[in-house]
């Protein structure tokens, strides 16, 4: 049971989180909360296919289709994600909270459906991703109906508690002060990025496409990323007790984005201020 807690609470909670980052973002920017529900819809569902066809897709590109397949998914959401971070970006650097800036306009209609756009992209694709994983877990119990009744109370307890940490950060980001939400929610997105590159880049190393190398440090003797909290770090941040190089370059890259737009925002501002 406690396996089955462990597995679901960290398939749970990364999409939760997300969830309720867009959520608290969509709150606000007083965008309205019908996207949501479509987005959670395609992320059922397709995270049911995905488990049904899992042989199929695990036997596709000579073996090595679910590992395409899951950096895929991560890159998708990755690209959704900076899109993101650069459409809210310029109000970050603008007098006023967000939902000023929402209320005087400077988000164009246009910008609002892209932004839902987004949202459903990144909600759905991590649902998929995260929920495959739950269904095929529990399929594996299907012929052991006692075993099986063990799996459901550790899920639900998993579900529960992923559930619950996820509501905690949307109430924290919803109640934040105007002028610390975009700031705040744009450094944890920028983590969340980092962390999906560093498991896109997992995915091609178990496949061969890059060489697992010596390390860049072992942190497991601090926290062990199969402890409670590694799995709350490894949702939370993509934490990784053993990264290898090519992770730590996929990490730059990820980010590199956002940063860099940050400083191009933050030194025209100053430029500004002092013309």
């Amino acid at each position: 049971m406690v396996d089955a807690v462990l597995l679901i609470f960290r398939e749970v909670l990364e999409a939760a989180l997300i969830l309720s980052l867009l959520l608290a973002l969509s709150n606000k920017l007083q965008l309205n909360y019908r996207w949501s529900f479509l987005a959670l819809l395609v992320g059922v569902i397709g995270s049911w296919l995905l488990a049904h066809y899992a042989y199929e897709i695990a036997d596709a590109m000579e073996g090595t289709g679910q590992e395409l397949l899951n950096a895929a998914l991560y890159c998708a959401a990755i690209l959704s994600v900076i899109a993101l971070g650069l459409l809210i970006l310029p109000l970050a650097f603008r007098p006023g909270s967000a939902r000023a800036a929402a209320n005087n306009e400077e988000l164009p209609l246009h910008h609002q459906r892209l932004l839902y756009g987004l949202f459903i992209i990144v909600v759905s694709f991590s649902l998929m991703r995260e929920g495959s994983e739950i269904w095929i877990y529990l399929s594996a119990f299907t012929q052991h109906p006692t075993a099986m009744s063990s799996a459901l109370i550790g899920a639900a307890i998993g579900t529960g508690i992923g559930m619950s940490l996820g509501a905690i950060i949307y109430y924290v980001f919803a109640f934040m002060r105007e002028k610390y939400f975009l700031p705040i929610f744009l450094v944890v997105i920028t983590l969340l990025v980092g962390g999906f590159a560093m498991q896109i880049a997992k995915e091609l190393m178990q496949i061969g496409l890059f060489d697992s190398t010596t390390p860049l440090w072992d942190s497991s003797f601090l926290v062990n990323e199969h402890s409670w909290l590694g799995e709350l770090l490894y949702a939370l941040l993509g934490y990784d007790s053993r990264p290898s190089p090519i992770q730590g370059l996929f990490y730059l890259l990820a980010i590199a984005p956002i940063l860099l737009a940050s400083l191009w925002h933050a030194w025209r501002l100053r430029a500004n201020t002092h013309a």
